[in-house]
């Protein structure tokens, strides 16, 4: 009976050591605002994108962005010279030639054409 309870005490803490650490939203749960967990792309964007720019590391920005490429959750928004793809195409070889104004800008051009939409509609999805 003793080895049970040890068992169960240390699966209960590791379960909630397991709660507290988890920081991207379920499915079912809110998101992205202040004191929500970050959504799926906004954490990936986080870790692999806002971190590596903070260090001005731009090979890590430019592998990134050729992933972020693959991440458009429609189609058609490749469509146009503000297309997803093109857009991280283009963030991906400026960071690739060391330019850190082009590739922020980039960055920014994305934000602006994608992101309040990302928001409305695939907030939630996760990053494949």
């Amino acid at each position: 009976m003793k080895r049970f309870s040890i068992v169960l005490g240390f699966t209960a803490l590791v379960a909630c050591f397991a709660l507290i650490g988890r920081n991207e939203a379920r499915a079912d749960e809110a998101c992205g605002e202040k004191g929500q967990p970050t959504c799926p792309l906004q954490g990936w964007m986080e870790t692999n994108m806002q971190g590596p720019m903070d260090k001005k590391d731009l090979k890590a920005v430019a592998a990134a962005l050729e992933k972020a490429a693959k991440f458009v959750p429609n189609p058609k928004w490749n469509e146009g010279p503000t297309g997803w793809e093109k857009l991280a195409a283009d963030g991906a070889a400026a960071a690739k030639k060391g330019d850190f104004a082009a590739t922020n800008a980039s960055c920014k051009s994305c934000h602006k054409a994608w992101r309040n939409q990302y928001k409305k509609e695939f907030r939630k999805n996760p990053v494949k």
